[in-house]
């Protein structure tokens, strides 16, 4: 079975989500995307192709997929390819950095009138140094404010919407932050006379079981392998499917009004530790669970004797690493409820601009001269990347241990 299906399997014990919300709204955005042209970038990855999937099956007049991963992007539109076989939806595909001229070029000549971006920096593991969390902050932050840049002045209506995530509320890690800082330059934007045909929505979800680079799908892959399963066993997360995400994703896409966030209402029994998947995925495959916590060691000297047993050997234990939060949450202080909710299992959440958009725009711009020096980036160093942020995003509490998980196995 694939990682979608194996998801499923996973979460079995719970019915699926946002499958009726989203029935219900199915006519309503069939009739939105009908005759519009939707552009979606990062439609690579995990949650990208969910969505592509997702969106197909509502039939825009055209669909444009863009991806840096030229490999992911051809994966994808082979696996649309063969699922719309027949009477196939108008859709291309480009693999181009959506930061770069080549882009620039390509969105002029195709004008979308829809943009779904889910391009993003999402694994906590990638903040090291200066160096990848400035990355972080031009593909999570400015590369946003460079979309919205061309937006600006457009003529017809628009819309625009670029996925967050939970660890943007009261963020602790960097790639929490530099999501935070995209949703108050989103919601700065929604606010702007300047922007008064352009809708833009956002949504922050928990993780997406076995979605590419996370935790779980190393599971697969060390399972394939013939190595010990290894993370923490004191964080808690929601996790949802594939197709779970993608629903929510279009959903949010497509939400009246603008500048509000959509977020799962997910209920304290769905939390689950990542030991806990672990532990389901080896029961699927037949083993139960052995774990020597830190013991490298003794896991790799026992495989062979312990797998023959019965039992596969795992290395679970406490967080050490820097960004890690221990909980997850979906609202921040400040923030509220809209009334009139129009779902049963998402809730759509305002959140009031603190700066104007020029003013934020100013300062991102500021921001983006230093991380593009590289003398300058490099004499800033780590402390001063996550300062700069912070002034930025009130919120935020970085969590620095001088440990990455890249210094793990």
């Amino acid at each position: 079975m694939d990682s979608s299906q194996l998801a499923s399997r996973i979460l079995s014990d719970r019915s699926p989500l946002f499958a009726a919300d989203f029935e219900r709204q199915l006519p309503r955005l069939r009739g939105m995307l009908a005759d519009r042209n939707v552009l979606v970038l990062g439609a690579g990855g995990s949650i990208g192709r969910a969505t592509a999937h997702v969106l197909l099956e509502c039939r825009p007049r055209r669909t444009m997929f863009v991806d840096i991963s030229e490999n992911n992007l051809a994966e994808v539109t082979r696996q649309l390819r063969n699922r719309f076989h027949a009477d196939a939806p108008e859709f291309d595909s480009w693999a181009l950095d959506f930061r770069g001229t080549p882009f620039r070029a390509m969105l002029e000549e195709n004008d979308p009138d829809i943009i779904l971006n889910f391009a993003a920096f999402k694994h906590v593991r990638s903040e090291k140094d200066q160096y990848t969390i400035a990355e972080m902050l031009l593909v999570n932050t400015i590369g946003n404010m460079l979309l919205l840049d061309w937006l600006h002045g457009r003529r017809g209506k628009r819309r625009m919407f670029v996925i967050s995530t939970d660890k943007a509320v009261n963020p602790v890690s960097c790639m929490g932050a530099t999501k935070r800082l995209m949703e108050r330059l989103l919601f700065s934007t929604a606010a702007d006379p300047g922007f008064a045909d352009l809708t833009v929505t956002t949504t922050r979800f928990a993780n997406v079981l076995f979605s590419d680079g996370s935790l779980p799908a190393s599971f697969l892959s060390r399972l394939e392998l013939g190595q010990p399963l290894a993370g923490p066993d004191d964080i808690e997360r929601y996790f949802i499917t594939p197709e779970e995400a993608g629903r929510l994703c279009l959903l949010a896409a497509c939400h009246e009004p603008g500048g509000e966030i959509l977020v799962p209402a997910m209920r304290p029994a769905d939390l689950m530790k990542f030991d806990e998947i672990a532990r389901r995925l080896l029961q699927l495959r037949g083993y139960e669970m052995k774990n020597y916590g830190t013991d490298t060691e003794a896991a790799f000297a026992g495989f062979q004797t312990d797998t023959a047993a019965g039992s596969y050997p795992c290395l679970f234990s406490p967080s050490t690493t820097s960004g890690e939060k221990s909980y997850e949450e979906f609202v921040e202080v400040g923030e509220t409820e809209v009334p009139d909710q129009p779902y049963a299992e998402i809730r759509s959440i305002a959140s009031e601009p603190r700066v104007e958009f020029a003013e934020l725009r100013r300062q991102l711009t500021v921001l983006n001269q230093l991380i593009c020096d590289p003398p300058a980036l490099s004499s800033l160093g780590k402390a001063g990347i996550v300062k700069r942020i912070a002034e930025l995003v009130p919120s935020f509490r970085h969590i620095e241990t001088g440990l990455n998980l890249d210094r793990r196995i």
